[in-house]
Formats: structure tokens, sequence, C-alpha cells
């Protein structure tokens, strides 16, 4: 499984409306500062406004903020917001996939693995990431 480049511009997206506390922060403010091209950050803002994140506020004084609970929004919520369900190849989720899954070997070791990365990222509350509360480890 590797993260995309919007994968990981939306999780820069979501630390700078975290770090905003319940302010508004423009978007083009979020892009300059986290290096993001600025229609790319329209962008996966309307997905991370879609998916219940982040809200926004049209006008000067508008912008992005948090519009979960960073206490109990984790964050695999905020990668599958923007990437889909995460998974290290496609036959640990369709059988389907490969006319070889009955009998690979590897297969349930996929499987396995997502479970595990899925539980991890599960675990990690966007509080726990950005207060430093020992969230990796």
């Amino acid at each position: 499984m590797e993260l995309t480049r919007r994968t990981d511009y939306a999780c820069r997206i979501i630390r700078a409306a975290y770090e905003s506390k319940d302010e508004y922060v423009s978007v083009s403010e979020v892009a300059e500062k986290e290096n993001i091209p600025y229609a790319f950050a329209r962008s996966i803002q309307h997905d991370l406004v879609h998916a219940g994140l982040l809200k926004t506020v049209r006008g000067a004084k508008g912008g992005l903020t948090l519009a979960c609970n960073p206490s109990n929004t984790t964050l695999l919520e905020v990668l599958e917001a923007v990437q889909g369900p995460i998974h290290m190849s496609p036959c640990a989720v369709d059988p389907g996939f490969c006319e070889r899954c009955g009998e690979c070997e590897f297969r349930g070791v996929w499987k396995r693995a997502d479970s595990i990365m899925r539980e991890y990222f599960d675990g990690i509350t966007l509080e726990k990431l950005f207060e430093g509360d020992g969230a990796v480890g």
C-alpha cells in the first residue's frame, strides 16, 4: 500500500484545520504554508468536506475548519476519505481478483497485513496525533 500525494496533502490540510482550533483558515493560506498547489488543495478540501471532516465558509472571514471531533476521529477515516479503502493487495479484498486466490499462500498474509494496518490507523485519533500523546510507536 502506498499513500498518494493527494492523501499526504489531505493530512496536511487536516493538521492545519486542527491547529487553527475554532478559527477558520483560508485554503490559500494552508496551500501556501504546506506547499500544496492551490487548485489541488481546493479539490482535496471538497473531498474532506464531503466526508464530514471539514466545514467551509465563504467570504472574507471564511475558510475551513474541522467539522469532526478530533478526540474520536481517526487517521483511518482521513486516509479513506481521500484514498478509499486501504489494502495491501486487491486480492486481499476481492477473491475474484485472481484465479489463484483460493490456493495462494500470500493472500492470507495480505489480509492479515490489512487487518493490522487498519487497526493501527484506526487507533490513532487526530487529537493523539497532533498533541503528541504517543500515537505513533
